[in-house]
């Protein structure tokens, strides 16, 4: 029969290693064998495996007792030797040596609340390994813990270079940014954090405190509810009852529902559009994704509505006499709006399958928007000056065909070829049916 392997020799610890050291020793292990980070390596995935095997064996009590009384003597003399081999050749060479190893030392004086010495051993690892993100995650939490937001930047910076996908630095990054009174740019990080991960009850809650601080209340307590759930989820009861609290707080300050909603929706509309009108390129995305599906609605309707409202006042503006209801003008505003959404949602089904009715709206809202405003701005202009109005319009017009675009590519994450396709489509069926139903109202 085949002897049983020895388990302590695969994690490269004694017969008495504490819990505390086989727990150690896999993790060193798992880092250097994981499946993950050794794709298409049949030799690591089989080492991984195995030492997953033997640490589920060793960390249990009732297991290690068991399988210690059928470990073979020789084997037991085999794994002291090995071990004290080891410890001596730790010794000659003057541990630590390699990146992991400052790592590995680091975390134990974490532990011990060394928190200075913990930082030089992580600068360590990362000067022999500049790639080390692990060892800038800590040295970065451990910057915070000391109050040294600067550094906490840097080492985000740091993280973000090498894979900007690491979630937890954007999350530190949100944190030393508030820390510093940037508080709409630690939401902005707090943000891609939570689209990286959308069960990270930390980046809801400091989220929520940031958009309290801006008295965004409807956000505030969204994310304080949802930070809430997920803490209770995680039978996190302190943070859980933490996070209640303050909602509590901020619902006896807004007691009346009707003025605290349209306080919220001015404040929604007012906050995206400063994001995202004068960056349409970069700052769509965080306007969208700080907002919920409810909420996307609410502030693409307001556009749209506000846009109708500019349109109408262009229309008496310019004194073009008309028999024309004051309501049949503004439904008139309205059918731009209207049918973007309608174009953008069949361009959605058609070329992508994916998304939602809300990003539809939001989309159609942030796009008509700018040129409704230019086309306000020519109503101040007189007739007579009309090459001044034709450069405006075309502003305008190529306000909305970017910030269509870069809500496809971005927001609905279509690639390029498709967002120009979607865009021109959109706009040639939206000529047609503005001239169709217009003619119609007029006529």
């Amino acid at each position: 029969m085949a002897r049983a392997e020895n388990y302590y020799l695969t994690l490269g610890v004694s017969q008495n290693a504490t819990l505390k050291e086989i727990k150690l020793a896999f993790r060193r292990l798992a880092r250097q064998y994981h499946p993950d980070l050794n794709p298409d390596d049949p030799i690591s995935a089989e080492k991984f495996k195995r030492i997953s095997q033997a640490y589920g064996v060793l960390s249990d009590t009732n297991k290690r007792r068991r399988y210690d009384r059928h470990l073979p003597r020789e084997e037991k003399k085999q794994t002291a030797t090995k071990q004290t081999s080891s410890s001596g050749s730790r010794q000659q060479s003057n541990y630590p040596q390699t990146a992991q190893d400052f790592y590995n030392r680091g975390t134990l004086r974490v532990q011990t609340k060394e928190y200075w010495k913990a930082i030089d051993d992580y600068t360590k690892a990362i000067e022999l390994n500049p790639k080390f993100i692990d060892a800038y995650l800590k040295r970065c939490e451990m910057r915070y813990k000391l109050g040294d937001n600067q550094g906490v930047l840097d080492d985000c910076y740091e993280i973000l270079n090498i894979n900007p996908q690491v979630t937890k630095a954007h999350y530190y990054q949100g944190r030393a940014r508030y820390s510093l009174g940037c508080t709409q740019a630690a939401i902005e990080s707090y943000s891609i954090a939570i689209a990286q991960d959308h069960y990270y009850p930390q980046a809801y809650y400091y989220r929520g405190i940031a958009h309290k601080d801006l008295q965004i209340i409807s956000l505030a307590v969204q994310d304080l509810n949802q930070a809430a759930e997920l803490f209770r989820a995680q039978k996190n009861y302190e943070a859980y009852r933490r996070s209640k609290k303050i909602i509590n707080e901020i619902n006896k300050k807004n007691n009346n529902n009707i003025i605290g909603w349209f306080d919220s929706l001015i404040q929604d509309s007012l906050v995206t559009l400063s994001l995202f009108f004068f960056n349409p390129g970069g700052g769509l995305l965080p306007a969208f994704s700080r907002l919920n599906n409810q909420q996307s609605n609410k502030v693409g309707i307001t556009y749209g509505l506000f846009s109708s409202l500019c349109f109408v006042c262009t229309y008496f503006m310019t004194g073009v006499p008309t028999e024309l209801e004051v309501w049949q003008i503004f439904l008139i505003g309205m059918i731009p709006f209207t049918s973007f959404v309608v174009s953008g949602s069949m361009m959605r089904y058609s070329l992508h399958h994916r998304g939602h009715f809300s990003t539809d709206i939001f989309i159609a809202g942030t796009a008509i928007a700018p040129l409704a405003f230019t086309s306000l701005l020519a109503g101040f202009i007189p007739l007579k000056a009309f090459s001044l109005i034709i450069p405006l319009v075309f502003w305008g017009f190529s306000y909305t065909v970017l910030t269509l675009y870069t809500g496809y590519n971005q927001l609905l994450n279509m690639t390029e070829a498709k967002s120009a396709l979607a865009v021109s489509l959109m706009l040639l069926i939206n000529s047609y049916i503005c001239y169709s139903l217009i003619s119609i109202f007029i006529s």
